[in-house]
């Protein structure tokens, strides 16, 4: 029998999240691995030797790390989804098309606006969040909910990765700066839903994402006191 893959993650981390919740949509048995951030522990030796980019997640397969989410949850489907996962990552090209362009518009704008939260204030020493970061939360926010008038979900009218992936770095950031039903009624609907259709929603996506945001309010505490 061979081994089952390795899945190291942190519940704070979007990409995990949308890694284990893949996994569990498609009945995926991996083995989790959590890696503990407190104790630098991803920046150890043998953790480096796996990732030397000290990022999760990580899938190990066949004794071969992958060490980007999307390759991941993409590869999970190919090499483990059955046929009623097709629309997951469909295999017309189109569609397929369809559902890379908004990982690639996650990658791209929407989680490059966590990057930002991160840069200015658990490595930039900010006190508050800073108002650009909140300009291109709006402006990431504007694009999604462009996507969403056109269709039910993301990449059209099934469920798919781009769903996971990107409502797992939305929710984050919703906690800082808050999606508005009024001006953002397409996602607020889409949000709700993926609430009842993601599996363990609540002990894997809300509680990862309440992690993330006490990590960003305890680092504006800490900067805080140094300004005092």
């Amino acid at each position: 029998m061979s081994a089952r893959p390795i899945l190291y993650y942190a519940l704070f981390s979007p990409p995990a999240r949308a890694a284990l919740l893949t996994s569990k949509l498609i009945g995926l048995n991996v083995e989790l691995k959590a890696i503990n951030y407190a104790a630098q522990e991803h920046h150890s030796d043998w953790f480096l030797k796996v990732n030397p980019r000290h990022t999760v997640p990580v899938l190990v397969d066949k004794g071969v790390p992958l060490c980007d989410s999307h390759a991941i949850i993409t590869y999970m489907v190919n090499q483990y989804g059955q046929n009623h996962h097709d629309h997951l990552y469909p295999k017309d090209f189109l569609k397929r098309a369809i559902v890379d362009e908004r990982l690639y518009y996650e990658d791209g704008v929407l989680f490059q606006v966590i990057k930002d939260f991160v840069a200015r204030i658990m490595h930039g020493g900010d006190i508050e969040y800073h108002r650009k970061s909140i300009e291109l939360s709006h402006n990431a926010y504007s694009f999604l909910e462009g996507f969403l008038s056109r269709s039910s979900y993301v990449a059209g009218e099934q469920l798919s990765l781009a769903d996971i992936s990107i409502n797992t770095t939305l929710i984050t950031l919703h906690k800082l700066v808050s999606v508005e039903e009024r001006r953002y009624p397409k996602i607020c609907a889409w949000m709700q839903r993926m609430r009842g259709e993601l599996p363990e929603y609540e002990e894997i996506n809300e509680q990862g994402a309440q992690q993330l945001y006490l990590r960003f309010q305890n680092a504006l505490e800490e900067n805080m006191t140094k300004h005092t």
